[in-house]
């Protein structure tokens, strides 16, 4: 790892970094409280913690928001460097741990080695087009339990992914010409204006009776190279810890902390 990228600025960069799905409400104080919408299961989900606040405050004013928006339960993202700690207070009422994910980046800035020879019949492909959008949602569709896009959605999805200043990526692996894993990245401001663009890499997954054949190296191996390309000097990933954490580790990557998601009845 390039020494600029030292472990407090990639934790830095990891906790800048929340994923708010299209649609969303968000409210942006010293949290971040969003309500995704229904294709994205319409979870309410506590983030971005550096609040002053004591955590009695924060987490009361949060479920407040969440009642107000109709849910029965309150998510929250908790990781070493949010303030306040609200894991206590959480595991206190009954919250349950439901995810853990490891942070884990690598150095885009000294070269990448030469990926393994590919399965011939498994190829990746960049996103660039409306069809290239409906096989990465068809994937998507799969993997996460989601609404495929309707009209309304795929139209807002392809402006933004296809506009000539995109700062997003997209990526699909198809095998035998069927569309069997996606993944995407958003290319960010780092922490510290002399480092760069950060490639924030999101949402990689194979659909099920086509996981271990090499789909997910293939999409990542394709967006750590365009990432490069683009000028990026991190690659950043959430990895869960029960699944691509122990893959990105061998492709790579190094682990500089965590983050635990918790789920609060209401």
């Amino acid at each position: 790892m390039s020494d600029a990228w030292d472990p407090p600025t990639v934790l830095r960069a990891a906790a800048e970094w929340s994923w708010v799905p299209p649609d969303a409400d968000c409210v942006v104080t010293d949290v971040t409280l969003t309500r995704w919408p229904a294709w994205a299961q319409g979870r309410v989900v506590l983030t971005g913690l550096a609040s002053a606040r004591a955590p009695e405050g924060v987490l009361r004013d949060a479920v407040e928001r969440a009642r107000a928006w109709g849910s029965d339960t309150l998510g929250v993202w908790v990781s070493a460097s949010s303030t306040p700690d609200l894991t206590d207070l959480l595991l206190s009422r009954g919250a349950l741990l439901e995810d853990t994910v490891d942070v884990l980046a690598r150095a885009l800035d000294q070269g990448l080695r030469e990926p393994p020879e590919r399965d011939g019949r498994l190829v990746v492909r960049r996103v660039t087009d409306v069809d290239g959008l409906r096989d990465a949602d068809r994937v998507d569709t799969a993997v996460w339990d989601q609404q495929p896009m309707d009209d309304d959605r795929l139209a807002a999805a392809a402006q933004t992914l296809l506009s000539d200043d995109s700062s997003e990526i997209r990526v699909v692996a198809y095998q035998d010409g069927e569309p069997v894993a996606s993944a995407g990245v958003t290319l960010a401001p780092a922490p510290r204006p002399e480092l760069g663009t950060v490639a924030r890499m999101w949402g990689a997954g194979t659909v099920p009776d086509r996981r271990g054949r090499g789909a997910y190296r293939a999409v990542l191996e394709e967006r750590l190279r365009l990432s490069a390309a683009a000028g990026a000097s991190l690659a950043l990933v959430k990895g869960r810890v029960s699944t691509s954490a122990r893959l990105l580790r061998r492709a790579g990557f190094e682990r500089y902390g965590e983050e635990n998601y918790y789920r609060l009845t209401l």
